[in-house]
């Protein structure tokens, strides 16, 4: 048969510019080893891949590993279809086989699928389904068999054989080694098998021999052709250049991916182009996998050696090209130098004036090269006593921004032609000139660094300044007569009506720098800025313009779409252009970026890619299916969102909003794809996830039930049995007191005649109980009325005072003070917690000089650095029954009162037996002593506390304290002198 090829593609001298991302992952980030040995893609867009250590799947952001499998054997191979469209795959020497439905991947019982391989009368068969870059012919296979809908073609070393269903098998070409079988390929059931020796291709169809003897890529010998039945793809390389193959009736078609330098040196295992997302996939022997993101933005550069690429300002050359000031020719793929010149002057202005001459602002003159020199003549035009800081063109006039030589003031000239001989009009101005751009004919916006001027060239005069805080950058037109203008880091704008309406920026704000404004043909505007391109739909800015509520979105290009650089250059004039062939052409750090709008793709997910049935708990992982079923006791849940994308989730802008939580809004989904959901609590709940799925701002939406199953104590049964069971026991306590209550009344009325002398001496001890605490209080109240007011009077004197001395001071006895009243209040605290005690007596035994140790203890340290021995010296063998917390409470007071006054002195704790049960328990200490006033005092006190009215005096509060609890426990406290000095306590206790 004839076979007839169309080569869909044209060869540019650079293939350099065309613009592709590429990325390598491999072991270090996560894959399980390094050897990728195949790649195909499922019926809901995931893409898989083969590996030694198990199956992966990919959704362009994460690799989920399956080798969970009960094999010990994880080297799987190739991946075929099923008549259901699912997946099957066979691991080393085919002992097992998988299945990947559903998006998840299982094991098949052995004998479910038919073997790739088979035994037949000492012959070996291989089926062979997809070709690599790697010798895979084995010796010890005898036979290789293709399989297509039409028959299957044998290939055993001799011949090749055809054989349908329920027919017989025959032969049908002869001398046919397998070895010819490595660039062997087919489509619609045609296989087709290059001769590349003999520079012509064998094709069989149903059984039959067919050759075509015209050369070809196909059969060129330094053509490579990659085969996957699984997949239908086709790939030949020759010299870098990768092309797909399709086949529509019965002609071969090559189309050009990408040129792929030395790719012939890779050890590539399989290949895989989705076609949907623009991405090639390689799978490489030792490498892992390369991704690589074609697109169709191209990046024009003129590789000088030692000269950077950076561009600003250029104008339409050709139909398909611009001009640079330099004189560089940018083509999309290549660049022409147009005449040679050397600039320093940076000032990014240039402009056709009426005979196409070029204009341009340089060394304060303005340039024209000529076009009839092919612009390799050129003059000047200077303008005394001025410099020349920019040019613009606006209707048939020409303005020059022009400073005085201070640059304190601004003139801009408006020339009627462009001969530059006498200004019609001159404006002033106090600040720089950015950007020039006509409103009509006679009025002109002029942007500058404080805002717009409106202008009026037939009253030459400003008639409006506004917008006065922003530092313009650039004003346009766009097709519809509006006008919008960018600034410097201060956002881009709309002009309508000489107001303005700041536009919405993008998520991360990088539209802040935005620079200059294309519109195509399809109602779009594409934005150059620092931080990427973006495009949007104009009716949604318009629409935001009248309705601040309006949803705008951007759809953001940057080096993974093939940009070389994400930062483009403003802030020249022009920064844009759109050329007759309609390429768009942008100005940026690695050149000018050329492409078509409508062959420059956006990447939306579909709306029934997103699968939401997979959770994570803790170190459990849980499937289902439209409701996830939680217990109440879970601490943190993560919900995969499962769903094949390729590119910037930000571009899709996907939000998630959990449906009758408390805080109900929709928050933003990050580059995880996780949902975390975080203690809520037992109740059931819609989790709604938006995301865009179009570039028209059309949302797409998908729910899922949340069922977070209560405790049994959390449920409202439980509860309502809770509440009947309160109310009955309410019921019966309040009639089980009702109860009490009469027996109660019952037996006071028994008891009250036998009590009443008793009721009088309790109430007479309460009324001296009374009297005294009254008087404790009266005495705390002197003793925290005086350091109080002292500290009210020290603290005005610190506010009136700026002495650094004086301040130091007052701080000082504030912080003196302030430590005494706080010693203060931990005694009366103390003692009121000791005189609510109601047990004198313990059950057990107490040891006294256990009880001094733990004091001598704390006091230790104290007493060492008062240079004072502590001892205790009671015998170990007493003991008391007396309550041990008050017994401490006491001897705390006395010890640290003890130690508190002694100076290079000695404290004694001794006990000592006294007859009827009593134990005497004696402090002494050497140090100042109290008065013989204090010693009166505090024995008056113990002798009269109960039956004499008497007042505090100011000596504090902790020997009352000692005094009172002593008094407590029915015991007896002395107080003697010391000889030479010091103070002896002896308290007497009845066991």
């Amino acid at each position: 048969m004839n076979l007839f090829y169309i080569i869909f593609i044209f060869f540019p001298l650079f293939f350099s510019a065309q613009g592709y991302a590429s990325r390598w992952y491999n072991m270090d980030q996560g894959l399980p080893q390094n050897s990728i040995k195949d790649i195909v893609k499922d019926k809901y867009g995931f893409i898989w891949l083969s590996t030694d250590g198990g199956i992966l799947r990919y959704d362009g952001n994460d690799f989920l590993l399956y080798n969970n499998f009960k094999t010990s054997n994880l080297n799987f191979g190739n991946f075929l279809g099923t008549k259901s469209k699912d997946l099957i795959c066979f691991n080393n020497n085919d002992e097992n086989c998988v299945l990947i439905s559903d998006r998840t991947v299982k094991m098949l019982p052995n004998g479910k699928i038919s073997k790739t391989y088979s035994m037949g009368n000492n012959v070996q068969y291989k089926r062979y389904y997809k070709s690599s870059f790697i010798n895979n012919f084995f010796p010890e296979t005898n036979c290789y068999y293709i399989i297509s809908n039409s028959g299957t073609y044998f290939f055993n070393n001799h011949h090749i054989i055809y054989k349908k269903e329920k027919k017989p098998e025959r032969k049908i070409l002869s001398e046919f080694l397998m070895k010819r079988l490595r660039n062997a390929f087919e489509h619609e059931n045609i296989i087709f098998l290059p001769d590349q020796k003999n520079r012509k291709t064998i094709i069989l169809k149903d059984g039959t021999v067919s050759y075509d003897s015209k050369p070809s890529l196909y059969n060129d010998p330094e053509s490579k052709i990659y085969w996957h039945q699984g997949t239908g793809q086709v790939f030949v390389i020759n010299n870098g250049n990768i092309y797909q193959s399709k086949i529509s009736n019965g002609i071969l078609t090559l189309t050009f991916l990408m040129q792929y330098k030395k790719i012939e040196k890779e050890l590539l295992y399989c290949m895989f182009y989705d076609e949907d997302s623009n991405k090639l996939y390689l799978g490489n022997v030792l490498k892992g996998l390369e991704i690589i993101n074609l697109s169709n933005f191209y990046t024009s550069q003129k590789n000088i050696p030692f000269s950077g690429e950076f561009v600003y300002e250029a104008l339409p050359f050709t139909s398909n090209s611009v001009i640079s000031k330099q004189g560089f020719e940018y083509y999309k793929d290549k660049v022409n130098k147009i005449y040679s010149a050397d600039f320093n002057y940076d000032r990014r202005y240039l402009v056709y004036d009426n005979s196409r001459n070029l204009l341009y602002v340089e060394f304060n003159k303005i340039h024209r090269r000529y076009r009839s020199s092919n612009y390799q003549t050129y003059d000047s035009i200077s303008f005394p006593r001025k410099n020349v800081e920019g040019i613009f063109k606006i209707n048939n006039n020409f303005a020059v921004n022009m400073a005085d030589s201070r640059y304190e003031y601004y003139y801009l000239n408006i020339f009627a032609d462009d001969q530059f001989k006498k200004a019609k009009n001159i404006f002033r101005f106090k600040t720089n000139i950015n950007f020039v751009k006509e409103l009509n004919k006679d009025s002109v916006y002029v942007g500058t660094t404080h805002g717009i001027y409106l202008l009026s060239i037939s009253e030459n005069k400003i008639l409006k300044h506004f917008a006065k805080d922003l530092p313009i950058k650039e004003i346009q037109q766009t097709k519809d007569g509006n006008f919008w203008f960018t600034t410097h880091n201060r956002g881009f704008y709309f002009l309508k009506n000489d107001s303005v309406i700041r536009m919405p920026e993008d998520k991360n704000g990088y539209l802040s720098s935005a620079h200059h404004i294309l519109e195509d043909h399809y109602g779009f505007f594409w934005i150059s800025s620092n931080n990427g391109l973006f495009k949007t739909l104009k009716k949604s800015l318009l629409e935001y313009a009248k309705n601040k509520k309006t949803k705008v979105t951007w759809y953001r290009y940057t080096k993974e779409d093939g940009l070389l650089n994400n930062e483009f250059n403003g802030s020249a004039n022009p920064s844009g252009n759109i050329l007759e062939n309609e390429e768009f052409v942008f100005p940026s750090m690695e050149g000018f970026v050329f492409f078509k709008p409508g062959e420059t793709r956006v990447y939306y997910p579909k709306k029934n890619q997103l699968f939401i049935e997979r959770a994570q708990v803790g170190k459990e992982t849980i499937n289902f299916t439209d409701t996830l079923y939680l217990k109440s006791d879970y601490k943190n849940a993560e919900i995969f969102l499962d769903f094949p994308y390729y590119h910037n989730i930000e571009n899709i802008y996907i939000e998630a909003r959990l449906e009758g939580s408390p805080n109900s809004k929709w928050e933003k989904i990050k580059n995880d794809r996780k949902f975390i959901l975080n203690n809520i609590e037992s109740g059931n709940y819609t989790l709604n996830i938006r995301f865009l799925g179009s570039e028209n701002g059309q949302f797409s939406h998908k729910q899922i039930a949340i069922n977070i199953i209560p405790f049994f104590y959390q449920t409202l049964w439980f509860k309502s049995f809770l509440i009947i069971l309160g109310i009955l026991l309410v019921v019966l306590i309040i009639h089980a007191r009702t109860n009490l209550l009469r027996r109660m009344v019952k037996t006071l009325k028994h008891t009250l005649n036998s009590k009443d002398q008793e009721l009088e001496i309790t109430a007479n001890k309460l009324k001296n109980e009374t009297e005294y605490q009254q008087k404790i209080m009266e005495s705390i109240s002197h003793d925290m009325t005086t350091p109080i007011r002292f500290l009210v009077s020290i603290s005005q004197r610190l506010n009136s005072t700026k002495d650094n001395e004086l301040q130091k001071k007052y701080f000082d006895e504030i912080y003196h003070t302030s430590e005494q009243l706080f010693k203060f209040t931990l005694d009366l605290k103390e003692y009121t917690n000791l005189f609510k005690e109601e047990n004198i007596f313990d059950h057990a035994e107490n040891r006294i000089h256990d009880l001094a140790e733990s004091k001598k203890l704390l006091f230790d340290q104290i007493a060492l650095a008062n240079n004072t021995t502590l001892s205790n010296l009671c015998d170990p063998h007493v003991t008391t029954k007396v309550n041990h917390n008050i017994l401490s409470a006491i001897l705390h007071n006395l010890i640290d009162n003890a130690v508190k006054n002694t100076q290079n002195g000695t404290i004694l704790i001794k006990t000592e037996q006294k007859e009827e049960q009593q134990t005497e328990i004696t402090i002494s200490d050497t140090g100042k002593g109290m008065s013989q006033d204090q010693l009166e005092y505090y024995s008056f006190v113990f002798e009269n506390i109960e039956r004499e009215s008497f007042v505090f005096k100011n000596y504090g509060l902790g020997l009352h304290m000692v005094i009172q609890l002593t008094k407590k426990i029915n015991a007896q406290i002395t107080f003697h002198k010391n000889t030479p000095q010091g103070t002896i306590v002896k308290i007497i206790l009845k066991n």
